[in-house]
């Protein structure tokens, strides 16, 4: 048996028809599931472990792109890898809105293991479009680091390649902060 599904979720393509279903129901223009989790304009690796640190960077440092930003982010975990496409699921263990750095940082804090690699997407959107997509999101998925109003009863998976799991769509900015503080040890 290849090595590309696993409980016969595939490592490509993957479509999510119990939230597109409802959400082209209620809405307009909805955006699809694919989108927010699997292509969203902010995806990072936010290292934890004392071993990862580069420098002055703090996992802070990581999460600078969300400054300011309203709309729905979530907290993602490894699940697992496919050789055979170079591909890596990825479960969502949280959802949330709001101002995303802010919200972030708090979960760190009070609810992340240090030692598990967590990583983050944010999907920008107004406020009101945040609420609704987090309860789409909440009523027809199971988050476990969610305890409130979580009905859903599907786990969330996404689909990366390699680029967007080991760099993800910050390394850019990132990695500028990262020469600033070494200038400035100079």
């Amino acid at each position: 048996m290849s090595s590309c599904y696993d409980e016969s979720f595939p490592c490509q393509n993957p479509d999510y028809p119990d939230f597109d279903n409802i959400a082209s129901q209620e809405l307009r223009n909805p955006p699809s599931a694919h989108e927010i989790v699997n292509e969203s304009k902010f995806c990072t690796l936010v290292p934890l472990a004392e071993a990862i640190a580069v420098g002055d960077l703090t996992y802070k440092d990581y999460l600078k792109g969300l400054r300011g930003k309203t709309g729905i982010y979530q907290l993602w975990i490894d699940y697992e890898n496919c050789t055979d496409h170079d591909t890596y699921t990825m479960h969502c263990v949280y959802v949330g809105k709001g101002l995303a750095e802010v919200r972030v940082n708090k979960h760190i804090k009070e609810k992340w293991p240090k030692a598990e690699d967590l990583y983050v997407t944010f999907y920008e959107c107004t406020n009101r479009m945040a609420k609704y997509l987090e309860q789409l999101f909440l009523d027809t998925y199971d988050f476990y680091l969610n305890e409130n109003e979580n009905t859903g009863s599907k786990p969330l998976f996404a689909v990366w390649d390699n680029e967007r799991h080991f760099l993800g769509t910050e390394i850019h900015a990132v990695s500028s902060l990262s020469n600033i503080n070494c200038l400035d040890d100079l």
